[in-house]
């Protein structure tokens, strides 16, 4: 307790109108005079205190010493391995986990244990050995992987995935790239703007397959990535697969189509089915009087070629999921 200034009254010290201030604590402070610090008087306000007051005191006490001991306990080091323990536990599965990336010549690779710390540490420390080892393709798939991880900072995201790419070009077949690049497509405009470049332009045909998919799509990029995926240099980089499906979705008439069928015959997989299937299945209704009349194929002259074609294709590459829940044709 503070020493009384000079001058001051006892009962000017006291407050005795304010609630949970004790009768006698007037009678107290007087009794120590000027010497308000003695060893008498704190024991006689402790005395005058409450049991109920002084143990809720202490309790509080114990509690802030047990949680300072445990910070002091606890590293920095032992909690970011936790972190990214549970960041690890809601990260997506990957098929391509295992794949192997390029190696750096052994100047440019980081030493496994200084990544294991780093991958520990979060994005600083990753970023941070990223500038120190900027030739290792291994630190960049860290970073991408970790800006993804939800919520997605996509932007980061985008960018480690682009400079993971021009270390390591096979990693345009990696399923963590091109899901995260797709996850980027669905972001700000700017950063939806850089992924559909980087599909288009840095990806080979696996970037061409990402757009395909963007444009048969119901996102609002469709009518975007369906003019990138038009482009002669994003078609020249496109598997024969891809070329035929990308042919027969935007052939103007079933005569067009009649003509590709060869090709897609030899040449296509299940996005070629996906296109066939429609034009060769009638619908129940919304046609004739009100409505109400079954519609004919939109390519019914030509069905059986068309259905020669898909089973041909389905022969070589196995069912289409989509040409499976279908309804049958008449």
């Amino acid at each position: 307790m503070p020493a009384q200034a000079p001058g001051t009254s006892a009962s000017q010290a006291s407050t005795p109108g304010r609630p949970g201030t004790h009768a006698g604590t007037t009678t107290v402070l007087g009794a120590g005079g000027a010497g308000g610090n003695a060893p008498g008087s704190r024991a006689s306000v402790l005395a005058g205190t409450p049991p109920a007051a002084r143990w809720l005191v202490t309790g509080a006490a114990a509690l802030v010493a047990v949680v300072f001991a445990a910070a002091l306990l606890r590293d920095g080091v032992s909690l970011s391995r936790l972190e990214a323990a549970s960041l690890a536990e809601r990260a997506p599965p990957s098929s391509s986990g295992l794949r192997r990336p390029a190696a750096p010549r052994p100047s440019d690779a980081v030493p496994a244990d200084e990544l294991a710390t780093a991958t520990a540490g979060g994005v600083l420390a990753l970023e941070a050995l990223a500038s120190r080892y900027p030739k290792d393709p291994v630190i960049f798939r860290a970073l991408m992987l970790r800006h993804a991880l939800p919520p997605p900072y996509h932007a980061a995201a985008l960018a480690a995935a682009k400079r993971l790419l021009e270390l390591d070009p096979g990693a345009t077949a990696d399923d963590d790239v091109k899901r995260i690049v797709s996850s980027a497509a669905g972001g700000p405009p700017e950063v939806a703007s850089a992924a559909l470049d980087l599909m288009a332009s840095g990806m080979g045909s696996h970037g061409a397959d990402l757009l395909y998919e963007l444009a048969v799509g119901s996102s609002a990029l469709k009518e975007r990535a369906g003019k990138r995926l038009a482009e002669a240099a994003v078609l020249g980089r496109a598997t024969p697969a891809l070329r035929i499906a990308q042919e027969l979705r935007i052939a103007p008439s079933c005569k067009a189509r009649q003509a590709l069928l060869a090709r897609a015959t030899t040449d296509g997989d299940r996005r070629a089915v996906d296109v066939l299937t429609p034009l060769v299945t009638s619908k129940s209704k919304g046609c004739g009087f009100l409505g109400m009349s079954r519609c004919a194929a939109p390519c019914a002259s030509i069905a059986g070629e068309i259905k020669s074609a898909i089973q041909a294709i389905e022969a070589r590459t196995g069912p289409s999921p989509r040409a499976a829940d279908a309804p049958a044709s008449r």
